[in-house]
């Protein structure tokens, strides 16, 4: 389960028991989006002038269930990061985030993370329960990083930060984790000594910021 990415932990973080994003919870569909646009990222697989996205290596194998995003930039490159967003989620139809979000769930299946299932009215929408003992390993991975004065991976530092930025948090630590969660990843910026997982921290911040303003 260590293996998962930051795009397959966001999403199993971001599930409710009833294996769907919440409904009030918009910008955490759009956070689904991000969160494969930064793993692409880190993986050197895209790559950004600052405000717009371009392909630099084909999708490896092990990384399909992202091919959506690696397409969609493919076909409009460059592009800025806010349209790719934007595609995936704020539409007339949930078409694109539904796609998104089936992909990453059905690669969470083949771990055995998740449990898919048929739900909605017509019972043809898909649904991913997500196994606790995995969610719980996730957790335990950002507060042996974070909160335990672990090494930090530039992963765990991207998945707090958009954990955070969408509310995702809270329901696995407490006011007082949450602050200290926080001071830390504060500490690990102005540390010179931090400066590439600065960089992923202060760019997933920025990108959050869009998401925040898109979600609004």
């Amino acid at each position: 389960m260590n293996s998962l990415s930051i795009s397959q932990k966001y999403l199993l973080c971001a599930l409710s028991s009833k294996g769907k994003i919440p409904a009030l919870s918009f910008e955490r569909i759009i956070a689904v989006a991000a969160s494969g646009v930064v793993e692409l990222m880190i993986d050197g697989i895209i790559e950004t002038d600052g405000k717009k996205l371009s392909i630099i290596k084909p999708l490896s194998s092990d990384k399909k269930y992202l091919s959506p995003i690696y397409d969609y930039i493919e076909k409009k490159q460059p592009v800025n990061f806010k349209t790719v967003i934007e595609h995936f989620s704020v539409a007339f139809t949930s078409k694109n985030s539904d796609e998104l979000i089936d992909s990453i769930g059905s690669s969470l299946v083949a771990t055995g993370c998740v449990k898919q299932e048929k739900r909605g009215i017509f019972g043809n929408k898909n649904a991913y329960i997500p196994d606790e003992k995995a969610v719980d390993n996730i957790i335990q991975n950002i507060r042996a990083e974070v909160l335990e004065d672990g090494e930090l991976t530039e992963d765990i530092a991207a998945l707090t930060v958009i954990l955070d930025k969408t509310g995702a948090l809270m329901k696995f630590f407490s006011e007082y984790e949450k602050k200290a969660v926080k001071q830390r990843l504060k500490e690990i910026k102005n540390n010179p000594e931090n400066k590439e997982i600065a960089k992923v921290i202060n760019y997933v911040e920025e990108l959050m910021v869009v998401i925040i303003v898109s979600a609004t």
